[in-house]
This record gives structure tokens, C-alpha cells and sequence, in this order.
């Protein structure tokens, strides 16, 4: 394919893409709009702060160059960068559907003097633009880095719902049994807790309550790349350092077993993923049913 001819792809999925659009990232079917924007911004912080302070601590303690090896912290790394562009999409989707009801009521205010219209060769291009409706006027088209930042979201968003569950299943289930003085301070208990159980409760939260975002059974190939992206890291720390990541990444434990293990865990990848889309088709089939509902109660 032309250079050209990825261009216009890319194109198309940013500005021609149906889904891309602020109502499906920077809302939710139960929270008001301020709250959601106030709760990511919020969760951002916190997700920073936890980053900021483990890799704080592992420097501290001389293990600051395997920091970004482990596959916790890239988990939560893009947990963090979710919360960033999406408090940046809805902040900005506030601010927009905030600056319209303004402008709409000033609109109305002045219907009665703009109704008045001069004659017909008294009519300039600033009196069009002046007496048409302030939502129409002052509309624009969503910018690239809008557009970058929509579809950043969506997919930090798929991977993030996916990863979390698996980050907190290896570790409580496989690692936290081996390594009894891993949380051996109230910091390492406050980061390891963080980092290996609330990311799946932030992932429970943004499905099923502040996320509208959708998910795509076309998009599990990039959940691929991602994993076998990791797996170079990982196998790229042990010629170049000697150092394994995760005890089943060796083979003197698991002699010929660990491309099992990586079938294993894809395969873990595959139902969770499975299930994510299920859990999304009955969420957006439910919620919409119950808002209309609830609609009809109040007007009746």
C-alpha cells in the first residue's frame, strides 16, 4: 500500500469513523457530565502519583532499570494515560456542551432583533455570520489532535479492560505466594495494592458505570501486537542483561514449556476478551432501555 494510500486510511478512521465521536468517550449512561470529568481527572492524579512513587521506590532501592520491564507497570502506565485523554475529551466535551447552552440561551434573547433583517442589498457577509444561530456560527470541525486523542482513548481503553484482569490474576494467583516480604511496608502494601488489585476495580468501574466507549472484535489483533511486543522486551532484558522478568519466562524452570505458557496466557487474553465484548452488548443494550424508560416515568 502508497504512502498516500495509508494516509487516506488514516484519514478516513479518524474523521469518517462513526464511532470516534465525543458522545461514546466523554459520557456516561448513569453519571452526570461534570462528575465523570471530575472523577477521571481525579483518577488520573491518583494513577500518576502511584507511578510517580513506584518507580521512585524502585530507584531508591537501585532497581530503577528493569522499572518499565515488568508488564504491572506497563499495565498501569496505560491505565494512566487512559485517565489522561480521557479527563482531556471529557473536560473539553463539557466545556463545548456548556459554551452551547450559553450561547443558545443568548440566541434566544436576541430571535426578536435578529428577525429584523435589513434589505436585501444592505446584506453583507457579517450579517449572515452575525445573525445566524451561535451553535451553527461558531461549529467546527474536531481537530487532528482531538481525533488522535478519541481514538488513543478507545484503544488504551480496550487494552486496559483486558490487561487488568490478567496483571491481577497472574500476581495474587502465581507471584504474590512465592515473595511473603513483597509487601513488607505501608507504601509497598499502598502501590501493590494499587497496582495489582484497583486497576481491575477502575476496569469494573469504567465498564459498568462511567464508560460508554465500544468494543470491537476487530481490534483483538492489536491486543497481539502489544503482548508480542512485551515478549521482545522481555526476552530483549535477558540477552542484553541477563535478567528475566517473571520466574516462568526461564527455562530451567519450565524447560520446553514456555511457549505453552505464552499460548496459555494468550488464550487467557482471548477469553477475557470474549467476555468483554459480551459484557458490552449487554451493557449497551440494557442501559439504553433503562434511561428510556426512566424518561417516560418523569413525563408521565
Amino acid at each position: 500500500m502508497s504512502r498516500l494510500g495509508i494516509r487516506r486510511r488514516f484519514y478516513c478512521f479518524l474523521f469518517h469513523n462513526p464511532v470516534l465521536r465525543d458522545e461514546l468517550f466523554a459520557t456516561s449512561y448513569v453519571v452526570p457530565q461534570r462528575i465523570l470529568a471530575g472523577i477521571r481527572s481525579t483518577l488520573f492524579i491518583y494513577c500518576l502519583a502511584v507511578l510517580i512513587g513506584n518507580l521512585a521506590v524502585n530507584v531508591a532501592h537501585g532497581a530503577g532499570w528493569n522499572w518499565a520491564a515488568y508488564f504491572t507497570t506497563l499495565t498501569f502506565f496505560g491505565i494512566t494515560l487512559y485517565y489522561g485523554f480521557a479527563s482531556y475529551t471529557t473536560i473539553a466535551f463539557a466545556w463545548r456542551q456548556q459554551k452551547m447552552r450559553v450561547d443558545g440561551a443568548a440566541t434566544l434573547i436576541d430571535s426578536e432583533s435578529a428577525s429584523q433583517s435589513p434589505p436585501l442589498a444592505d446584506i453583507d457577509e457579517g450579517y449572515i455570520k452575525n445573525s445566524m444561530p451561535r451553535e451553527i456560527a461558531q461549529t467546527r470541525p474536531p481537530s487532528l489532535a482531538h481525533q488522535v486523542a478519541l481514538a488513543s482513548q478507545w484503544i488504551l481503553y480496550e487494552s486496559f479492560t483486558c490487561f487488568a484482569p490478567l496483571v491481577s490474576l497472574i500476581y495474587w494467583a502465581l507471584l504474590f505466594p512465592t515473595q511473603n516480604n513483597m509487601l513488607d511496608s505501608r507504601l509497598d502494601t499502598w502501590m501493590g495494592v494499587s497496582m495489582h488489585a484497583l486497576n481491575s476495580a477502575l476496569m469494573l468501574c469504567e465498564v459498568g458505570v462511567f464508560a460508554k466507549t465500544p468494543y470491537r472484535h476487530s481490534h483483538f489483533w492489536v491486543l497481539f501486537v502489544f503482548l508480542a511486543l512485551y515478549l521482545g522486551l522481555a526476552y530483549f532484558m535477558v540477552a542484553v542483561y541477563g535478567f528475566y522478568v517473571y520466574p516462568f519466562f526461564e527455562s530451567r524452570y519450565f524447560g520446553g514449556y514456555i511457549a505453552l505458557i505464552c499460548v496459555l496466557i494468550v488464550d487467557i487474553i482471548g477469553v477475557v476478551w470474549v467476555v468483554m465484548l459480551m459484557v458490552h452488548r449487554l451493557r449497551d443494550g440494557l442501559y439504553p432501555r433503562w434511561l428510556l424508560k426512566r424518561q417516560r416515568a418523569t413525563v408521565f
